[in-house]
């Protein structure tokens, strides 16, 4: 008699369990041992419309609120001045952080076809690249049209505290760097978990999730494009706790807001003048370009707000 009324309370469960094909949401939980360990990590799908079945989709990841050291140690290897020292950053609200930088499909399912000059077109899972800060702001505004959700960049603080992942070292993968891409100096667990000018063949930008994510479950955060953030560029100096910083307002250069300066993160497959290889894709590492500006290894990663 009880087994005849579980089964027809899973039946009635199962008919009235609500669907929706906008957001999907997965628990995922592990276990150690005799004592039973829980962690939850909460993603999220966005279905965009006129995205081919063989795209990756609008994946995002729910990054809990906490507190963090961010910036670089004087005497970490690679280091450079444009780098913040530690200091101690509290993030007080949850957010959804795109699983991977945003594709060249994704791109297109917003903005149309022919909407990018990307270099490496006609490659759907790689990530969009060459879309200047305006151009995302654009692609944002757009999006949000859809009525998903409040979709924008993340701040540069947002950025760091999702790639360390609750990580201390150069990378979310630990204190591996050589600053050296090729010979005895090279280092292969690097090629694990990142693109870079080290590894970088062929040449060009790779699709997005070929290699391991960070403890977070993010994917690229170290290397393949760099990432645009909202932040405006402000010089390093040497500052206190932070709650939830957003960088400097921008006061008279409204103005001329084309010409303002955001920060980018996540280093890149490029090596160039001012890009030094494997040393600009760990967690501390910053830089800038002006708002209206592109090159082939600049692209983004979206957050959308928590509700």
């Amino acid at each position: 008699m009880v087994l005849i009324i579980l089964l027809l309370f899973l039946s009635c469960s199962e008919k009235e369990s609500p669907k929706t094909n906008v957001i999907h949401q997965t628990l995922v939980s592990s276990f150690e041992g005799s004592n039973e360990k829980v962690e939850e990590q909460t993603t999220i799908t966005v279905d965009l419309p006129g995205l081919s079945k063989d795209a990756k989709k609008l994946e995002m990841v729910l990054i809990k609120s906490g507190t963090f050291t961010m910036g670089s140690p004087k005497d970490e290897r690679g280091r450079s001045d444009r780098e913040w020292l530690p200091h101690k950053v509290t993030i007080t609200k949850p957010f959804y952080m795109g699983k991977y930088e945003v594709t060249q499909a994704q791109w297109e399912a917003v903005m149309g076809r022919e909407s990018h000059r990307s270099k490496f077109s006609g490659r759907q899972n790689n990530p969009v690249e060459k879309v200047s800060w305006r151009a995302c702001q654009k692609f944002i505004k757009q999006l949000n049209a859809l009525g998903e959700g409040t979709f924008r960049l993340p701040t540069e603080a947002e950025w760091e505290f999702a790639c360390r992942a609750g990580t201390e070292t150069q990378f979310s993968f630990g204190d591996v760097l050589e600053c050296e891409d090729i010979g005895e100096a090279y280092f292969e667990i690097a090629d694990k978990y990142m693109w870079w000018s080290g590894n970088n063949n062929p040449y060009g930008t790779k699709e997005v999730s070929i290699k391991l994510p960070n403890p977070w479950g993010l994917y690229d955060m170290h290397g393949n494009v760099s990432e645009w953030c909202s932040d405006l560029w402000e010089a390093p100096y040497e500052r206190g706790p932070q709650i939830d910083p957003k960088g400097p307002s921008s006061g008279w250069l409204s103005r001329i807001w084309p010409l303002t300066n955001h920060v980018f993160r996540g280093g890149s497959i490029y090596y160039g003048r001012y890009f030094r290889g494997a040393c600009e894709c760990r967690s501390a590492s910053r830089n800038y370009e002006q708002a209206f500006d592109f090159h082939y290894s600049l692209g983004f990663r979206l957050v959308k707000e928590y509700p």
